[in-house]
């Protein structure tokens, strides 16, 4: 089971003259040339843009996609606010760039750019330790109260009680184990909110595609992972990061999740309760969405969330013991 998004983004001469000048000007130096990042679910430039300055990892989008302008603008928000220490590439700077209209205008992040690679697909044994790893490292991170939202406010929820409701068309395409139990797992959501509630780091969209990793020689401490895109960093239960990207490592060709887990297991103290009812949060909003029309520009979305929600059906059927 594979699942790898590929698409060809914007690069540096599609963006609009006043855009490209914007961020020169917050480079101060012209743009020499760039490579394309195209993985991913957004859709707006992902580039390193190589300067006489140095290379800088540039990611924009016009006000055509105002859900991601959103999110760029919350992720230069909170980006701003991450502790110390965090395994991340250093946020630089935003710049909005506006246009004629409002629906012209563009919004354009900033990060260093490290000599890394992303993870190979199908996952291999070392970069899945890595990023494994990774998890469990932005969760040693502690969070004063009031800097970032509180992870259960941004958790979306509910979803499972709506297809209990409305058994949407589609609905009868998964597992016929849902459909029976779909009341049963929409009582165990309810306790969800209280689940993730904590006081560390959480990415809160930690998969393959938003890590990067760095090889060293196996004296120097092996791989290791650096986290990217983080609009939805906020203040959660220790296991958050670890369990929510467990679905989309099984479909990219890793292993299930509790193989993966038994190779770097939940935090001590970790509820198993907790877990489930997180876990069911995940699939109604992965199951829900995939039963969507596609947002513009990433119709290939819906598969993946689709991918991830029958993941998560067959894992909560295996921990429920249906």
């Amino acid at each position: 089971m594979t699942a790898t998004p590929t698409r060809t983004r914007p690069t540096w001469t599609d963006l609009p003259a006043r855009v490209r000048a914007a961020v020169e000007g917050r480079l101060g130096a012209s743009v020499t040339g760039w490579t394309s990042h195209d993985g991913g679910y957004s859709q707006g430039l992902a580039s390193t843009l190589r300067t006489a300055g140095g290379p800088v990892f540039v990611k924009a989008v016009s006000a055509e996609h105002p859900f991601t302008v959103g999110m760029y603008r919350e992720e230069a928000r909170r980006a701003a606010l991450l502790p110390d220490g965090v395994p991340t590439p250093r946020f630089l700077w935003a710049v909005d760039a506006a246009g004629d209209t409002d629906d012209e205008a563009w919004v354009a992040l900033a990060f260093e750019t490290l000599p890394s690679r992303t993870p190979r697909m199908p996952w291999v044994a070392e970069d899945l330790r890595a990023v494994l790893d990774l998890a469990a490292g932005v969760a040693e991170h502690d969070v004063a109260p009031g800097l970032l939202p509180d992870y259960e406010t941004e958790l979306p929820t509910g979803r499972t009680e709506r297809l209990a409701a409305e058994r949407p068309h589609g609905l009868a395409s998964y597992d016929p184990w849902l459909t029976t139990h779909l009341d049963r797992l929409a009582t165990i959501e309810q306790d969800a909110p209280a689940a993730v509630t904590g006081d560390v780091l959480v990415h809160g969209d930690l998969r393959g595609d938003n890590a990067l990793l760095v090889d060293a020689l196996e004296s120097a401490g092996g791989t290791r992972a650096l986290a990217v895109d983080w609009p939805n960093a906020a203040r959660g239960a220790a296991f958050c990061d670890l369990v929510g990207m467990l679905p989309a490592v099984r479909l990219e060709g890793g292993p299930t999740p509790e193989e993966a887990l038994a190779l770097r297991p939940l935090p001590a103290g970790t509820e198993e309760g907790a877990v489930t009812a997180y876990l069911v949060a995940l699939m109604g909003y992965f199951v829900h969405s995939s039963l969507q029309p596609p947002p513009p520009g990433i119709p290939h979305v819906r598969a993946f969330q689709r991918a991830q929600g029958q993941v998560c059906v067959a894992w909560l059927r295996r921990r429920l013991g249906d």
